[in-house]
């Protein structure tokens, strides 16, 4: 096993996708707990691929490296990586705002993360810029909205996810149920 955090971002990169990379990443994770000044420099010195630099720089979660995982965010092979690495970001309102921004955009993975970390964050307005989202064309953007809604506990998600329960797709459906029955709870 690789030892520097050099090293590990490497053979992170360099792994199968079909592989384990729990161990790997454990141990990246650990490194950067355990300096993350150093790690930081080591981080932006990578001689590797940008997308590894930016998911790293979400693992140290280091508020200065604020702006330039949101500059990553404009190249759109990079987009969902760098939305992954601001979700560590201590500033919520900011992070909330980005994910926001990023409920319409092409990729319907970058979509689904935004659905998450808007949800997630659970922040004033939530609901309102989720619930167009039950028409998104792309299944899986409407099965994590179903998983989500549920989460923020509020009542008036019910009529979205009762449309979603209804939806051709059984994953989505599937998903709507479960949202409904956390809603369920909170309502009574």
């Amino acid at each position: 096993m690789p030892e520097t955090l050099d090293e590990l971002l490497c053979a992170l990169r360099a792994a199968d996708p079909a592989a384990d990379k729990d161990s790997l990443v454990d141990a990246i994770e650990a490194l950067i707990a355990d300096d993350p000044v150093g790690s930081r420099t080591v981080i932006l010195g990578h001689a590797g691929d940008e997308e590894m630099r930016v998911w790293a720089l979400g693992v140290l979660g280091d508020p200065a490296d604020f702006g330039r995982i949101a500059a990553a965010l404009a190249d759109p092979g990079l987009r969902f990586t760098a939305l992954e690495a601001l979700a560590d970001q201590p500033d919520v309102d900011r992070v909330d705002a980005v994910a926001r921004s990023l409920l319409d955009d092409p990729d319907p993975m970058v979509r689904s993360k935004a659905v998450g970390m808007v949800a997630f964050y659970g922040r004033p307005g939530a609901l309102a810029v989720l619930l167009p989202l039950v028409e998104d064309p792309v299944a899986h953007v409407r099965m994590i909205l179903g998983r989500h809604l549920g989460g923020l506990g509020d009542p008036a998600a019910e009529p979205a996810l009762r449309l979603l329960r209804d939806d051709p797709d059984e994953q989505v459906r599937r998903f709507a149920v479960r949202g409904l029955a956390r809603i369920a709870p909170a309502a009574g």
